[in-house]
């Protein structure tokens, strides 16, 4: 986390993640989000810097929802559950993100 907050400009970054995003942004989110590791919490300054220098707040949520999708524990998933089980909880998960972020970035634009 240390290294990405010291290698990222917030700035330059949030331009890929603003309003004007597009599918390109929900894709970056969606896909940061499920690369992402460690706990939730030590993501929120650099998603709050995000946010100050006009990231989608639609984005953010959907890269903290995106964050439920845990990589190395796929195949655990799977070995318990089966394969076809974890395709349909991790592509629903995706569809979820997205989903919640539209309805967040609706909701949070009206109220800011």
């Amino acid at each position: 986390m240390a290294l990405i907050n010291s290698y990222l400009n917030p700035k330059k970054l949030a331009a890929h993640l603003g309003e004007e995003s597009g599918l390109k942004g929900w894709i970056i989110a969606v896909i940061a989000g499920i690369l992402s590791h460690g706990p939730g919490y030590i993501w929120y300054p650099m998603l709050s810097d995000l946010r100050r220098h006009g990231a989608n707040n639609g984005l953010i949520v959907a890269f903290i929802y995106a964050r439920s999708i845990k990589l190395p524990w796929l195949p655990v998933l799977a070995g318990y559950f089966g394969l076809l089980f974890t395709l349909f909880l991790v592509t629903f998960t995706i569809v979820g993100a997205v989903v919640q972020g539209m309805i967040a970035r609706k909701l949070l634009r009206k109220s800011s």
